[in-house]
């Protein structure tokens, strides 16, 4: 029986920190872009509040960007962390809010104040790093704030406080809780989705090794439908041929085995039979004992498998001449082989529920069994059903014509190559 060969998707080997960079590096590269684009836009506004200022805060912005720029290009080199590339023009950029502060009136502090609340309502969507980025953050950015405060005389504590400097704190905590619960919850997503990955490769895998086992046992023809539909159809085939095989004084010369000497021998030699069969395209039906069944032309109907069935009988007498000559040369017990092939018309199905088995059956089958059961050992004998389809192709010998049990006198032939 062809043997599918056992494809199973690669398990997913990314780990959550891994995954967790990527994420990071995605939002904080778009975080970059929008602070270089965004930051000097948002600077026009100084023409309006700061306008004996301006033209100093938007260079100080247009700085901002451009060191925003330098880290975006060390981050393509991989020279900084995704955490890294973000943490430079956010605190950039909280400095110079905080600079700012040292030219404004009481009366702009609140419109000031909002480019604070937007930096850290921003970051606390988009940014994801660990708690103590968003730490530094707020104590570097307090500090300057407070220094440059006090540089302002047009500047008193407590109307900053009430114009905005205490939901300015607020947000900035909110910030912080913000960034950890998202980077905690992101962690969490990122390893459900990796168990989830590897449960359905788990998952691929297991369903990939059962169609395996399943195509061991059935051809892949009739696994594909016994899956699809839960029951294979029997079919009638008018053109096959059958090829047994069977292990001359079998039972005397196991007696003189052990058990697990036995089923090594067998096992080797059905393997090569496997190969064999495989190799010329025919279905391996099953073993019984030493007996071994093929057969050509099914499931797929062909109008070559006696020609078929005859190169997988050579091939194997030739085999088992070679293990026959190797058993000699070690001393060791040896099978020799009878082997015989009939062409006609069977029936193929599935049968059973549980320990379900793909077989044949049909007056071919048994003509096959007679065949190979009156065969001479080491030779490919075949009936005249199947000579008639290869006597054209291979030299053949009559043998004459044969009693068989069951079937009366029916003629012969041998397979010389």
């Amino acid at each position: 029986m062809p043997l599918s060969s056992l494809k199973t998707k690669p398990k997913s080997t990314l780990t959550w920190q891994e995954d967790l960079r990527k994420s990071s590096a995605r939002y904080h590269v778009y975080c970059a872009w929008i602070a270089i684009i965004f930051d000097p836009l948002f600077g026009l506004t100084d023409y309006f509040n700061i306008p004996h200022a301006f033209k100093e805060v938007m260079l100080l912005r247009l700085g901002v960007a451009a060191v925003t720029l330098l880290a975006l290009w060390a981050h393509s080199k991989k020279l900084i962390s995704p955490e890294v590339l973000i943490f430079i023009p956010f605190l950039a950029i909280s400095l110079q809010n905080a600079y700012t502060f040292s030219l404004i009136k009481i009366e702009d502090f609140t419109g000031h104040s909002l480019n604070y609340l937007a930096l850290f309502i921003g970051g606390g969507m988009f940014i994801l790093w660990r708690w103590y980025y968003s730490l530094a953050i707020i104590v570097i950015s307090t500090i300057g704030t407070a220094y440059f405060f006090q540089m302002n005389h047009h500047l008193n504590l407590q109307e900053a406080l009430v114009n905005g400097g205490l939901l300015l704190l607020a947000v900035a905590l909110f910030m912080f809780v913000l960034i950890e619960t998202r980077y905690r919850l992101t962690i969490s997503m990122i390893k459900s989705k990796i168990a989830l990955i590897e449960a359905n490769d788990e998952i691929e895998s297991q369903k990939a090794k059962s169609d395996q086992l399943l195509r061991n046992i059935l051809p892949d023809e009739v696994a594909n439908e016994l899956k699809i539909n839960g029951k294979a159809t029997a079919r009638n085939y008018k053109k096959v041929s059958v090829l047994f095989t069977d292990f001359q004084g079998f039972t005397a010369r196991s007696a003189t085995m052990s058990p697990e000497g036995v089923i090594d021998e067998l096992n080797k030699c059905f393997s090569e039979f496997d190969r064999i069969v495989e190799r010329y395209n025919l279905e391996k039906i099953k073993t019984i004992g030493d007996a071994y069944m093929c057969a050509g032309g099914l499931p797929i109907e062909n109008s070559t498998n006696p020609v078929d069935a005859v190169r997988v009988g050579l091939a194997i007498q030739t085999y088992m001449n070679q293990y026959k000559n190797e058993c000699i040369a070690k001393g060791e017990p040896y099978f020799e082989c009878r082997l015989g092939i009939h062409t006609g018309e069977v029936v193929e199905g599935v049968v059973g529920k549980k320990k379900f088995a793909y077989d044949i059956w049909g007056d071919t089958v048994n003509t096959a069994s007679r065949a190979e059961s009156t065969g001479l050992v080491g030779k490919v004998n075949i009936t005249e059903s199947t000579y008639e389809f290869v006597k054209d192709i291979f030299r053949c010998e009559y043998r004459g014509e044969i009693e068989m049990k069951g079937k009366g006198k029916m003629k012969m032939y041998i397979v010389l190559g």
